[in-house]
């Protein structure tokens, strides 16, 4: 008993003893820091952290991969094929990316193209195809955006058949004849119905540019049938034009120069069957030095007695402006860059343009650029435009593009608008003086030739 109780007394002293070191050390016992040492040096300063659990970051940004490509058609049916080149993959694409409305006028064009689509499936000849095309474009309404089949078309120069027509009544009628040229000797006339071209039917259905004129156009040596039908008789006639080249544009305009006399008076005259800068220029030359033309062209005298100018752009199939044109005749033209001695004395060179009251003269067959010329007439007063409603085609640009067939797809780039925003597209630019274009008495001047002479007398300058 005596042992136990010892034993238990040692025990009791040992556990105050270690309460109270642990007492001391933890509340009154000063104790040193403990200093870490390390070599100082450069270098990234990193942690681990060694944990499982999904980290969140603090700002999300979304990040998407990008690839580079062009989808050209997506409206296709379940299971069709898509060839590389795909002609209408072609037309989608390129009307999308060149038309000059982004919104194609509103049209239902993707359901055009998937319509076309199905069409094609059905079609058995090059023929139905070319068809499918046409109506796939025409939904567009714009005249100087069409396809021409391969082949069609020279890469070089063109020939002609000569003949250029446009609207009248309710149907198609001759607007203008090339002097010389197959449609002339054929016997074709101003007023000449015309009832189809190569089978195609010329009615009350409205044609676009292709139609107007690039269809008797071609490679020389081609073929072109007309059946037309003159004005006031009743049977048909057929004529199998052979293209040939036409004369340069600068060529046509001084041979078409002549001087016109009426009541003691003079005018000259002057034909434009296309706009570029060879025929502008060929109108500043007759005009700039009136004394000039009568000595390359002796039955032309009397040119420097004019008294006023008729330009002529009955039948004119447009082409390209370069504004030389409506510059010169406003009288905006440099003068006097030097002198010029010769045998007949000392001359400033260019002379200084006099302006001339002038006249313009259109019909339903002056298409495109000579319709924009009509519209600079009227914006700068230059004088009075007379005849018919012209055409109505007057695009702002048109460019071709070649297709992976060979085609052309034809698309305006632009359109002209005159300074109230108003289009004359499908509808043509209206006369200052309506006048029906019919031909003249034999040996005489046609009805809106004489017209023009009457406006030149009243119209302000």
């Amino acid at each position: 008993m005596k042992i136990g109780r010892f034993i238990g007394a040692a025990l009791f002293a040992a556990g105050i003893v270690a309460a109270g070191y642990f007492v001391w050390t933890e509340y009154f016992e000063t104790r040193q820091p403990s200093v870490l040492t390390a070599t100082v040096a450069i270098g990234d300063v990193e942690e681990s952290v060694l944990a499982t659990g999904t980290l969140k970051p603090v700002k999300l940004v979304a990040v998407g991969a990008q690839v580079s490509g062009r989808i050209t058609a997506v409206r296709v049916a379940l299971g069709q094929t898509v060839t590389t080149g795909d002609l209408i993959a072609e037309i989608d694409r390129t009307v999308r990316e060149g038309f000059w409305d982004p919104q194609l006028k509103g049209v239902d064009w993707g359901g055009a193209v998937a319509r076309a689509r199905g069409e094609l499936a059905r079609s058995r000849t090059a023929a139905d195809r070319n068809a499918v095309y046409d109506r796939l474009l025409a939904t567009l309404d714009d005249s100087h955006t069409f396809r021409v089949p391969a082949g069609r078309l020279p890469s070089g120069r063109w020939g002609t058949a000569g003949v250029r027509i446009g609207r009248d009544g309710n149907g198609y009628a001759v607007k203008g004849v090339v002097p010389q040229s197959p449609a002339d000797k054929s016997g074709m006339r101003i007023g000449d119905r015309v009832l189809s071209v190569d089978g195609r039917r010329y009615g009350s259905e409205r044609v676009g540019f292709r139609d107007l004129f690039l269809v008797f156009e071609g490679a020389a040596g081609t073929p072109v049938e007309i059946t037309w039908r003159r004005d006031g008789e009743s049977a048909a006639r057929t004529s199998r034009l052979t293209r040939v080249l036409e004369e340069p544009g600068d060529a046509l305009v001084w041979k078409s120069a002549r001087i016109v006399r009426r009541d003691g008076r003079s005018y000259g005259y002057a034909r434009l069957w296309g706009i570029g800068a060879d025929t502008a220029l060929a109108v500043v030359d007759l005009l700039l030095d009136r004394a000039e033309p009568p000595k390359a062209r002796p039955v032309l005298k009397g040119w420097d007695a004019i008294e006023g100018f008729l330009l002529d752009v009955r039948g004119n199939s447009g082409g390209y402006d370069p504004n030389i044109l409506t510059t010169f005749l406003r009288g905006r033209w440099s003068a006097g860059d030097y002198w010029v001695r010769t045998r007949e004395g000392r001359r400033l060179v260019p002379p200084e343009y006099r302006p001339l009251p002038v006249a313009l003269l259109v019909n339903s067959g002056t298409a495109s650029a000579g319709e924009a010329l009509a519209l600079k007439f009227r914006a700068h007063r230059i004088g009075p435009v007379v005849g018919e409603v012209t055409a109505g085609m007057a695009s702002g640009g048109a460019h071709s593009h070649r297709l992976s067939d060979g085609s052309l797809l034809w698309m305006s780039a632009a359109k002209i608008e005159d300074s109230a925003g108003r289009s004359y597209e499908g509808e043509g630019v209206p006369p200052d003086v309506a006048v029906a274009d019919r031909p003249g008495p034999a040996g005489g001047e046609d009805a809106i030739v004489e017209a023009a002479i009457r406006a030149l007398e009243r119209y302000p300058r």
